[in-house]
């Protein structure tokens, strides 16, 4: 999931952390982004412990590097592939900036073209859906105790996710934006094309709440906690209270 270019009139200072330019966009890097990638490679490497204690530890440190790595160019990768997509729109990015949360791409003026704004939002998505086809790709080549085959099921899931995330008709994320501006461009107001993709948005988290009970009542508690998290986010986006 992505959060979707909030507008800006004035850049962020972004001088407590590393700053890159990438396609003349402002890529800022906070220290806490790094001691994310630590506690990553940490719990990645206890479940390749878990799911193969037959590995070395090496191996297993290996694997919670390459599954760490995968997932995080799940998740970076996405974000950048917005600043392809803006720059192609005609109206480039300005900034991301990598915390401890997701992403963020920022704009410094939202005042563009329906089509621009949903060339900009199609980026992540695009990146996304390639990711997950080349890692389903990777993933049948390889034997099933493979380490190859083990980053690329994290990769999968990662690409996947973010994917599905990303499609939600919420505020916060490219679906919303891209449902928006595709509403605006058939003649609704920016505020009504804003209320129906809040309704959109509270529909979405009551449903997933819905199956996710479902799921819990027979037990199936990893599915059913995703989803009744992934419900309850969804609604709180499609409300404003997170943004």
């Amino acid at each position: 999931m992505r959060e979707q270019n909030p507008t800006l009139t004035s850049p962020p200072s972004g001088e407590m952390g590393s700053t890159i330019k990438i396609l003349n966009t402002q890529m800022v890097v906070n220290p806490d982004f790094f001691g994310n990638l630590l506690a990553l490679w940490a719990g990645m490497s206890w479940l390749a412990s878990r799911k193969h204690p037959a590995w070395s530890w090496l191996a297993r440190l290996s694997a919670g590097a390459l599954s760490a790595a995968a997932l995080v160019l799940a998740d970076v990768g996405h974000a950048l592939a917005h600043t392809v997509s803006a720059c192609y729109s005609g109206a480039p990015m300005d900034e991301i900036q990598l915390s401890s949360g997701m992403p963020r791409t920022i704009y410094y003026d939202d005042d563009i073209s329906p089509r621009a704004h949903r060339m900009r939002a199609l980026g992540g998505p695009v990146f996304s859906a390639f990711g997950l086809l080349i890692s389903l790709l990777v993933r049948i080549s390889f034997p099933r105790n493979s380490m190859a085959r083990y980053v690329a099921n994290w990769s999968s899931i990662g690409h996947g996710l973010i994917l599905a995330g990303s499609l939600a008709p919420l505020p916060i994320v490219d679906g919303g934006s891209i449902l928006k501006w595709t509403l605006v461009d058939r003649g609704r107001t920016p505020k009504q094309a804003d209320q129906i993709v809040k309704q959109a948005g509270i529909v979405t988290g009551f449903t997933a709440t819905a199956v996710g009970a479902g799921l819990a009542t027979r037990q199936r508690w990893l599915p059913a906690v995703g989803l009744l998290a992934a419900g309850v986010i969804a609604i709180g986006a499609a409300l404003g209270k997170i943004r």
